[in-house]
């Protein structure tokens, strides 16, 4: 036992050696043993030593790549983090591009749209220089001819290969030396000249010159206008010798009175026709106040003072009634007061009638009654003329779309290229669009012959269920580019009857509308079941929906709401087709949408075979009688707003009219009504000031209100909603369209 060499720490330790010792060996002395002892120990303390220097050099080499590994794993994680913010730096560029690209499109869209405008300009500007009745000519500052008019030519000796030469070098029909000195005059002084100047044949101009700007404000050439006012020269001398003519006949005349005074009111004139009227003589009246034709009453109530001041205000003052003669009688005088210009002296002039008869006004209320009626039946007989018209062109639009189908098919089967993939790609696609607009012609001709009554139905019994399946799968199948999910609930033995061919158009118009406002991902669901004796198809799908406003208005002609999710968006003939032939197959059609981006569902109802109930023309919504209704009439358009309350009176409603948002506030405060109908763009106070007060107004409150007005874009109804009106009607609007509203409401 030896003890061995220990660190400071745990107790030491001993080492333990036992040798084996062979019963052949002799026996070790004590000294032999000994050495032997001694060099074995020291071999084993050497190997000892050796070992755990090894095992120190190990325990230092596992530290070492102990740490080494923690270094690689903080290296790792530091790369790990810079490859996420590189990810996530890659996402954000991403995003940015994506960004940048829709910007570039819509700049691109926009560009093409002002290039589009561009042209839309130049040819209206080149037009308009064309059919200009006014001859002008623009010259550079050298005076050559940089372009002109056709009205150009006749004073000038004009020809298009003049342009670039001197205008003094060209021959010119006018008396006008100074065109030389007034072209100058306008690049110096850079004015304009205006000078009377004629021409060889004796006709009169007014010359106009004036400097060409452009549009970085530098003078770069001059306007030569010539306006022919040779008619207005003649037409001067026509007045002029009518306006002695008419001041011969105001003298003479004996069937008006004709009184001018001076601005303090005294007569100054008194013709025959007063005379006779009134009584009195031009010397009883002359220098008297005209106060004394009036009835004592209206004297003492100010009427003279306050028919003067308004003529005065407003430049006439009219009034219809009784004056006093000189006996004493008195006598229902039509006049009107108008107050003369200053520049012929000041004062007033007084026109009267006698219209103690009454006759003479109702004539003109009876002829301004016929007038609005033929008016009403022209916009009729107008309407059925753009049908027929209609009818007639997608009649002809279909010769050239059939020559297109008949070439089409001869290229697909021509030897040669029967084989082609390539032709046979090129043959698909042109049978594709001519189908495509044959289909909208059809719907064209169908609308047509729907609202000339020359639609005939070949009623069958149609199996509604397996017609809409297969139409629904190849509706699906004929979108391309989208993955659409179909459900189809389509019940047995729901058979409606119908003409085959329109309920399949029904079908067809219903779906493929789906299908293309239907996003990629999206899905569609049709059924079909009984419904109270009909059987009703129903297509839902989730797509950009409707808008609360445009609702009303889907299934009208060629209405056509902002293209949300589809770029081709149509023609809007579609859904009105769908409408009309549901009705002439004695059903319905009708439209839901919770709003934009909430999808849409269309409802048809098709009458079941063995059913008699009738179904009324209009079943979506019921009908609306304004009998007795008291309604305002609120536009400025004086013109329009008449017939439209005429219309209205015949349906036999109480209609008051007012030409301004204040005058309809005046009666709303004296009258109680039942509607009120407002037009937007009016001056002083708009439709949208005058909702507002109304809806702030406790008693006006709860009125209902409807906008009709020529503002009908998407975003026009929806601010007159937000607004307060309860709906909106674009301009023009007929009384049939006024009653849906109203039912709506």
């Amino acid at each position: 036992m030896r003890p061995l060499p220990q660190d400071a720490g745990p107790p030491g330790l001993v080492l333990v050696v036992f040798d084996e010792v062979g019963e052949s060996m002799p026996l070790l002395t004590a000294e032999s043993g000994d050495s032997a002892r001694v060099l074995l120990i020291a071999q084993l303390e050497d190997e000892i030593r050796q070992l755990k220097l090894h095992l120190q050099d190990t325990i230092e080499n596992s530290e070492t790549s102990t740490e080494e590994m923690k270094a690689s794993n903080e290296e790792l994680q530091a790369i790990n983090e810079e490859l996420r913010s590189a990810t996530e730096e890659l996402e954000t560029s991403k995003e940015e591009l994506q960004s940048m690209n829709e910007e570039l499109v819509t700049v691109n869209y926009e560009l093409k749209v002002k290039v589009e405008e561009r042209g839309d300009i130049n040819d209206d500007l080149q037009n308009l220089i064309s059919s200009s009745e006014i001859a002008t000519i623009f010259v550079n500052r050298g005076m050559r001819v940089k372009r002109y008019t056709p009205d150009a030519v006749r004073l000038f000796n004009l020809i298009p290969t003049d342009l670039g030469r001197s205008l003094f070098d060209i021959t010119s029909r006018l008396d006008y030396p100074e065109l030389a000195d007034d072209t100058a005059s306008a690049f110096k002084d850079l004015r304009t000249v205006e000078r009377h100047v004629t021409s060889a044949d004796g006709r009169h101009y007014v010359a106009r010159i004036l400097p060409y700007r452009t549009a970085d404000d530098k003078i770069e050439g001059a306007i030569l206008n010539f306006f022919d006012i040779t008619d207005l020269r003649a037409a001067e001398a026509k007045v002029r010798a009518g306006e002695e003519r008419l001041r011969m006949v105001a003298a003479t005349t004996r069937d008006f009175a004709i009184i001018t005074t001076d601005p303090a009111g005294l007569i100054t004139t008194w013709n025959r026709g007063a005379e006779r009227i009134f009584g009195y003589t031009e010397e009883e009246m002359l220098q008297h106040p005209i106060a004394s034709i009036f009835t004592p009453e209206d004297q003492a109530h100010g009427v003279p003072e306050e028919e003067m001041r308004r003529a005065v205000e407003t430049g006439r003052a009219e009034d219809d009634r009784w004056h006093l003669r000189k006996n004493g009688s008195r006598f229902f005088c039509s006049g009107v007061m108008t107050a003369l210009d200053a520049s012929a002296g000041g004062g007033f002039a007084k026109i009267g009638r006698d219209m103690t008869g009454t006759k003479q006004l109702e004539l003109a209320q009876e002829h301004r009654l016929v007038k609005e009626k033929k008016t009403s039946l022209n916009a009729q007989l107008a309407n059925e003329l753009k049908d027929r018209f209609l009818a007639v062109m997608s009649h002809e639009l279909k010769q050239p779309l059939n020559l297109i189908q008949m070439n089409a098919e001869l290229l697909m089967r021509l030897p040669g290229v029967a084989d082609n993939p390539k032709v046979q790609r090129l043959g698909e696609a042109i049978r594709g669009a001519v189908a495509s607009q044959s289909r909208i012609i059809n719907d064209l001709l169908d609308l047509s012959r729907i609202r000339t009554g020359k639609l005939r139905l070949n009623r069958v019994a149609v199996d509604l269920g397996e017609l809409v399946r297969t139409a629904a799968t190849a509706a699906i199948a004929g979108a391309p580019g989208k993955q659409i999910a179909l459900d189809a609930h389509c019940e047995a033995d729901v058979v409606c009857n119908g003409d085959r061919v329109r309920v399949e158009q029904i079908a067809w118009n219903l779906l493929s509308n789906a299908a293309k406002f239907t996003p990629d991902g999206g899905r569609i669901t049709v059924r079909v079941a009984p419904e109270n004796g009909f059987a009703r198809l129903t297509v839902t799908d989730t797509g950009c929906g409707i808008a609360p406003e445009f609702l009303p208005h889907v299934f009208g002609m060629f209405n056509q709401a902002e293209a949300v999710a589809s770029p081709n968006g149509g023609l809007g003939i579609g859904l009105a087709l769908v409408y009309e032939l549901a009705l002439a197959h004695g059903g319905r059609a009708e439209a839901h949408s919770e709003g934009i981006g909430h999808g849409a569902t269309f409802s048809v109802w098709l009458p079941l075979v063995g059913t008699d109930q009738a179904v009324k023309a209009d079943a979506r919504l019921p009908g609306v009688n304004v009998k007795g209704w008291r309604v305002l009439a609120v536009d400025d358009y004086a013109d329009a707003l008449a017939p439209f309350a005429e219309v209205l009176r015949l349906e036999g409603a109480v209609v008051d009219t007012a030409e301004n948002g204040k005058e309809a506030l005046a009666l709303l405060q004296t009258q109680r009504y039942d509607l009120l109908v407002s037009d937007l763009g009016m001056p002083e106070m708009d439709g949208f000031e005058l909702i507002g007060e109304v809806r702030r107004n406790e008693v006006t409150r709860e009125l209902r209100a409807i906008a009709m007005s020529g503002y009908g874009r998407r975003t026009d109804a929806r601010r007159a909603l937000e607004a307060g009106f309860d709906a909106h009607l674009p301009k023009p609007a007929s009384i049939e369209e006024l009653k849906s509203a109203i039912a709506r409401l």
